[in-house]
This record gives structure tokens, C-alpha cells and sequence, in this order.
């Protein structure tokens, strides 16, 4: 774990599936059309694009060790993940949104199992658990102009839907530093998911 981390009493720490690793090519084709075409949008950096399994906010240190632990208890409970990336999508809607997003497909169900395995854990500590259904995605855009109508601009945007599946191996305990130019995130420690299928 970083050194860095050990001298501060909180830090901002979420899991995260980091998506980039897998779908970069995929993601850096997709994101760039998008920077050309649609202004009024703070668009994700391809190297910062993932799915997150639950943000906890400003924690302890204390509280990041007990985090560790059960991440590396989790972990080996689960086969590698063979993710698609499927539509885009809007909070609250792609018409008005707030928050653009790249919805994450698992066919077999393991993803959600996952989630919730850690949403368990996370429960049993104390932390605050989401109340809305989990919702596999990838913020790729901040909207700055709330009353911009953002759905017939992405229909004019081609996407590889084909893909293929990918497989992700791993979760990560990131930091997330705000900072003046943006947020920068940090691996803090990575968790194989290393269950034979």
C-alpha cells in the first residue's frame, strides 16, 4: 500500500474493475468521436474509465485495513469476469443528463454476485450500502450544460458494439485525489479474482 497514504488519517478509496486495462482500445475509439462532437461535456480520460463495485468515500486508515482484508477474502471466491461493453445511458436520463455513462454486460451472473459479496462485507463494517439496484456502468462524461439535449447527438455516434467479450482478473483499491486540474486516481492494491471456472 502507499507509503504516502499511511501519513494521512482519511483518504477517499473506492473498488473499482478498471476497464481501461481491458476495453482500451475500444474506449479510446469511442470517447474521442465525442470529444469532437459534443461540447458542454467534462469527458472521462480513457486511463480513468471503470466500473465501480462501491465508493466509500472519505475513510480512515483504519477503516482502508479492514477494507484490504475482506477484499482478499472476496477475491478468490470468483472466476475471472467476461465483460461486454453495451449501450450508453443518462442519470437521470440520456435526454437530460447529469451523468453519461457506458453500461458493463456479464451474462453469467458472477458480476452481481460479486457485488453483492463485497455490498455484504461493506455492510457488516458499518458502511453506508447503496439503496438503488446495482447497475453495471462506466461514467465516461460530466455534463456542464444541464439543459443540453445529449440523445440525438450520441445516435450520430458509431460504436463497436461488436466487440468482443474481455476478460477482467482483478479489482483495485483506488484513492481518488481531487485536485486542482481534476481528479487523479491511485492504486492502492489489486485483488485477482483467481477462482478456477
Amino acid at each position: 500500500m502507499a507509503e504516502d497514504l499511511l501519513k494521512q488519517t482519511t483518504a477517499r478509496v473506492f473498488l473499482a474493475i478498471p476497464l481501461h486495462e481491458i476495453f482500451r482500445q475500444e474506449i479510446e475509439s469511442f470517447l474521442g468521436p465525442l470529444r469532437r462532437e459534443i461540447s458542454g461535456v467534462r469527458w472521462v480520460e480513457p486511463l480513468k474509465v471503470h466500473l465501480t463495485l462501491h465508493f466509500f468515500g472519505s475513510v480512515s486508515t483504519k477503516e482502508i485495513e479492514l477494507i484490504r482484508l475482506f477484499s482478499k477474502r472476496v477475491a478468490p471466491l470468483f472466476p475471472p469476469l467476461h465483460l461486454n461493453l453495451g449501450r450508453v445511458g443518462g442519470f437521470p436520463s440520456l435526454e437530460r443528463p447529469n451523468i453519461i455513462w457506458l453500461e458493463v454486460v456479464e451474462h453469467a451472473g458472477k458480476l452481481l454476485s460479486l457485488q453483492k459479496a463485497i455490498q455484504g462485507e461493506v455492510r457488516t463494517l458499518g458502511f453506508e450500502i447503496e439503496a438503488r439496484p446495482f447497475q453495471p456502468h462506466a461514467t465516461i462524461g460530466r455534463v456542464k450544460w444541464k439543459s443540453k439535449d445529449f440523445k440525438p447527438l450520441a445516435a450520430k455516434i458509431p460504436f463497436p458494439l461488436s466487440a468482443p467479450a474481455k476478460t477482467a482478473d482483478h479489482f483495485v483499491l483506488y484513492q481518488s485525489h481531487l485536485l486542482p486540474e481534476g481528479v487523479r486516481y491511485e492504486i492502492l492494491e489489486t485483488y485477482p479474482l483467481s477462482k478456477k471456472a
